[in-house]
């Protein structure tokens, strides 16, 4: 099956109709994806901001990771679940909007990203947990992580107002 054939399919579907012409559920859904977003992405960002050596440069590597990755991806979670489902409410737009396009390459590349910091970079954490600056692999991470993430609001954004 084509999946403009898929999409189409389930952009007629009585749930994507729902979710899509409802007076509620859209909004609703969209509040609790940008609510999930504040809480992943905003603790994100001050992990960023540490591996690059721009805040909290007297504390621990590990003592800002440790205790905020479990809300980075409780808010994720979140994003996920509410992200798909607005994109069951609006399948075809997304499937062939640019920016979504773009959003979803950012996605990807982002956990392509989370994946390298916690096998390749985040395992060698002992030997530079305390100092003020952190590894160029660790900084490097920070910094695509941060341009990943601003990229992707921006996509959004943009694919909602579309």
């Amino acid at each position: 099956m084509h999946l403009v054939s898929l999409f189409q399919w389930l952009n007629d579907s009585a749930v994507s109709v729902w979710l899509r012409e409802g007076e509620w559920p859209f909004p609703i859904i969209e509040t609790i994806h940008i609510l999930g977003l504040g809480l992943s992405v905003g603790t994100i960002m001050w992990v960023d901001l540490r591996l690059m050596g721009w805040v909290t440069r007297q504390h621990r590597v590990s003592a800002i990771v440790g205790p905020l990755e479990p809300w980075a991806m409780a808010g994720f979670a979140v994003m996920f679940v509410s992200g798909l489902l607005l994109f069951i409410a609006e399948p075809v737009k997304c499937f062939t909007t640019l920016s979504f396009q773009l959003k979803a390459i950012m996605l990807v590349l982002t956990g392509l990203n989370v994946w390298y910091f916690h096998a390749k970079v985040y395992p060698g954490v002992a030997a530079w947990d305390e100092a003020p600056s952190a590894p160029w692999q660790a900084k490097m991470v920070g910094a695509a992580s941060m341009f990943l993430w601003f990229g992707i609001i921006i996509a959004g954004r943009w694919t909602a107002y579309l």
